[in-house]
């Protein structure tokens, strides 16, 4: 009996050991610096750049944006692998509560200098059709991705939820000392944007974008006049004319 209770309790501490671990686990960081698309035909042989793959990307949200102005995006990429993603990324100077605890993948975003985390869940799709409701999508989420949403307690109105974007996405990779870089090029009907970024610790993030910026002047490189993330300022541009 004793026995049986000591390899209990052993399980128990175990199993409470990995959890903390697993909750503890830090973000990734992704640092992010957004160049002047018009140079794109200098920006590749200038970082080497290779593997161009192409796809696409639908967002989800009202016409006015109720769910990006909270803090909610909802996302279906479409590339080789095709993915659906719910994502919460507070506004600047908000926060949601705290979901760093393993439940969710965690990353901070380090825009114009700036860390902004993040929580998400993403799940393979089986379809490249994108559906055009905020209903259809809805019962596409997994069990997860629908908590995640809930823990966010912002209200959703699923009727109002549509696909309003449908971004061209072109990428390429890079071998720099500073280490694996990605180069991004979306592009919509009246807009494109260009993002150079690489993935580091969160610890240092600071040091990774000083190097980015670095190499951008090294290359000779100009930077785009706005540094946000390229969500924001692509669904804002995509939809200015219907907002009201």
């Amino acid at each position: 009996m004793m026995n049986h209770r000591l390899r209990y309790l052993s399980l128990l501490a175990t199993v409470s050991i990995a959890s903390t671990l697993h909750a503890q686990q830090p973000c990734s960081e992704e640092v992010k610096l957004l160049l002047t698309p018009a140079q794109l035909q200098t920006v590749i042989p200038a970082l080497q750049a290779t593997g161009k793959t192409q796809g696409h990307i639908y967002f989800y949200d009202t016409p006015n944006l109720d769910l990006l102005s909270k803090g909610v995006i909802l996302r279906l990429r479409v590339r080789a692998e095709i993915d659906l993603t719910a994502k919460l990324r507070p506004p600047p100077g908000e926060k949601f509560t705290d979901l760093s605890n393993g439940r969710y993948t965690c990353e901070v975003d380090l825009n114009d200098g700036i860390e902004n985390q993040s929580f998400l869940v993403q799940n393979k799709y089986l379809s490249a059709k994108a559906p055009p409701t905020g209903e259809e999508l809805f019962h596409l989420l997994s069990d997860r991705q629908k908590q995640l949403l809930t823990d966010s307690e912002v209200q959703i109105d699923w009727k109002q939820v549509k696909r309003i974007a449908n971004i061209q996405s072109t990428s390429w990779t890079a071998k720099q000392p500073l280490g694996k870089l990605s180069l991004e090029l979306w592009e919509w009907p009246g807009g494109k944007i260009l993002e150079l970024s690489t993935r580091t610790t969160t610890d240092s993030g600071k040091t990774t974008y000083a190097a980015l910026q670095s190499l951008a002047q090294k290359n000779n490189l100009a930077l785009s006049p706005v540094q946000r993330a390229k969500t924001s300022i692509a669904l804002e541009a995509i939809a200015a004319p219907h907002r009201q």
